[in-house]
């Protein structure tokens, strides 16, 4: 992690996913991007006993699903507060194309997880 800072990517058949963690002193904000960036979803997620998670999304986006697990994810893992963004936008996406990013940015989360531990 150079500058407190990590960014990884990962391919799907229709989109780059980029995900870039910051540290910030034990907690982390995270972006995780692909096809036209934007913000989608912010979840906010944190650890005391357990962890948990809360996501405001925008009107009309479906990024929530990504954020909200991503911030559970990352806080349970890590046991720290974290922020994620979320902005994935590809056209004439079919199910299973959107299938297939949300499985490649788990995915992404967890060697994120990985490089920050």
């Amino acid at each position: 992690m150079s500058n407190n800072q990590i960014s990884l990517k990962k391919n799907t058949s229709v989109v780059e996913l980029m995900a870039v963690a910051r540290q910030i002193g034990k907690d982390y904000l995270v972006t995780l991007t692909g096809g036209d960036n934007h913000i989608g979803a912010v979840a906010a997620g944190g650890y005391q006993i357990r962890s948990f998670s809360s996501v405001l999304t925008m009107p009309n986006h479906r990024d929530d699903i990504i954020a909200k697990e991503a911030a559970n994810r990352i806080s349970q893992e890590l046991k720290c507060n974290c922020a994620v963004v979320v902005g994935v936008h590809v056209e004439n996406v079919s199910a299973a194309e959107i299938n297939e990013i949300v499985s490649a940015s788990f995915m992404l989360v967890n060697e994120l997880i990985k490089e920050l531990r």
